[in-house]
């Protein structure tokens, strides 16, 4: 059959829908594979451990994807693993000083990824990939361990919980005695009414005290009211200038007399300067001791008694 070179419409819709199909295709491969059209920023971080942290995986600034993890590999000197970073053109410039990149995940299960901490955006973006400092990771299987670990005693202390409520409820030890004896009860009843008893008989003697403690404080005021304006003695006293006055008037006079007894005038003035009446007394004193002394060794030779 001799050919036309024209080619059916139904084999051309087919070969459009392949093509489309391969263009779909090798898209997918380069996103899953990280590929990027335009520019790329490359920030090279040196971390202590990566904690199975793998190429490919996903970079984020505050949360945000930025980039994917390029290669990983142990520094030629050290035992420092450098992660290489390819992230979005115009990323670095978002990093300032205090920026920081740790290794974390969403959950216990879930694949780890960097996280990228902006800095303080008052300051310059960095100049040097050592400026971003690393944050210590949380390695997912020591979290399990340490889940594993407080589940173990969880369980223990369930275990114990159970084992004691259930001698409690045989009745072992002071609990079980408490849980299963009536007595307890009754008394702690007996307690409260007790208790409900004492409560009213201090409600009581506190209204009764109340009471009183407000009588007295009218007692009070009406004292207070009474010598302020009443016309008795306290009254009196608390108000008319004439006790003062002749509390002053004896004290002046008193003065007076304590002035001319020390000044050795008159008979007591005399008393309280001269010695010589202090002298006649104790010589009189004494000869009355002497006296006394000689009547007890000889009454006779003083007294004659006679009977006819």
């Amino acid at each position: 059959m001799k050919r036309t070179g024209q080619v059916p419409f139904m084999r051309l819709k087919i070969g459009i829908f392949v093509m489309v199909a391969v263009v779909l295709v090798l898209w997918a491969t380069f996103q899953s594979g990280g590929f990027r059209f335009g520019g790329r920023d490359i920030l090279i971080v040196h971390f202590a451990r990566v904690g199975g942290l793998e190429e490919g995986a996903a970079v984020r600034l505050h949360g945000v994807p930025v980039g994917i993890v390029k290669d990983i590999e142990l520094g030629s000197k050290t035992n420092q693993v450098a992660v290489r970073m390819e992230l979005n053109e115009g990323t670095k410039k978002r990093l300032h000083e205090g920026s920081t990149a740790r290794i974390t995940t969403v959950g216990f299960l879930a694949e780890l990824y960097v996280e990228l901490d902006g800095g303080n955006e008052a300051t310059a973006p960095i100049q040097n990939d050592a400026e971003v400092r690393t944050a210590i990771i949380a390695d997912p299987a020591a979290l399990m361990n340490q889940v594993q670990s407080t589940a173990d005693t969880v369980q223990v202390l369930l275990s114990s919980l159970a084992t004691t409520v259930r001698g409690i409820e045989r009745g072992e030890g002071t609990l079980g005695r408490l849980a299963r004896d009536d007595r307890v009860y009754e008394n702690l009843a007996t307690t409260t009414r007790e208790a409900s008893t004492l409560t009213r008989d201090l409600n009581v003697n506190q209204a009764t005290i109340s009471a009183r403690l407000v009588s007295l404080t009218s007692s009070l005021d009406s004292l207070t009211r009474e010598m302020q304006h009443g016309q008795g003695t306290m009254a009196q006293l608390v108000r008319s200038p004439e006790l003062y006055n002749h509390l002053m008037s004896s004290t002046a006079r008193l003065d007076s007399i304590l002035a001319v007894v020390e000044s050795g005038k008159g008979t007591f003035g005399r008393m309280m300067t001269d010695t010589l009446l202090y002298d006649d007394t104790k010589a009189m004193v004494a000869s009355m001791k002497r006296l006394m002394g000689q009547i007890e060794k000889d009454p006779k030779k003083y007294f004659k008694f006679s009977i006819f």
